[in-house]
This record gives structure tokens, sequence and C-alpha cells, in this order.
């Protein structure tokens, strides 16, 4: 008794182009990578504006503060700015690889 596998080669190809499309530093932005269902599956708030307004930050340098990121530890599923994004990033990546 054996496997078969079969495999689509036209599928293949899709998902190494989109793979050699994502070699390198990527430019994007903040609500590409931060999209509301991500917003609505990890954190308190229904959109990425809502979060940041309910923040206090008035300014985007104020992003990678330390106030931003104990408001991230108390509102979010992470511990803080930089482990959200890193979820955000491998996401993202998914998203854009269609997995």
């Amino acid at each position: 008794m054996g496997i078969e596998f079969s495999f689509n080669d036209a599928g293949l190809k899709e998902l190494q182009r989109k793979l050699k499309d994502l070699q390198g530093q990527q430019g994007v932005s903040i609500s590409e990578l931060l999209p509301d269902d991500f917003i609505q599956k990890y954190t308190d708030f229904q959109t990425l504006q809502a979060m940041f307004d309910a923040s206090g930050i008035e300014n985007p340098e104020e992003i990678d503060s330390k106030k931003f990121s104990k408001f991230v530890a108390t509102h979010t599923h992470f511990a803080n700015w930089e482990e959200m994004l890193k979820v955000a990033g491998a996401e993202y990546t998914k998203r854009q690889l269609g997995l």
C-alpha cells in the first residue's frame, strides 16, 4: 500500500514568485501590518485607530516609547510593542504568501 502525492507545479511556481517578492527589506504601512482583523483578534479594540486613540500617544515617534509598550501589555495579548510587531510581521508574511 503506497501513498501518492500530486504537486501542482503552477502553484509551486506562484509560491516561489511570492517568496522572491518578499525577499529583502519591505516597506509596509502600519495599517497593512496591523489590519483590523489582527487588531480585533489580539487587542481590546476594533480598529488600529481606536487603539492609537485610546493609548494617548500624540505623535508617531511615541509608538516606540515605554509608555506605549506598557499600554500594549495592558490592552493586547502581547508583552510589549516589539512582540506585537513580530507576530504582526509573521502574519503579514503568511497573508502575502497566501498561507
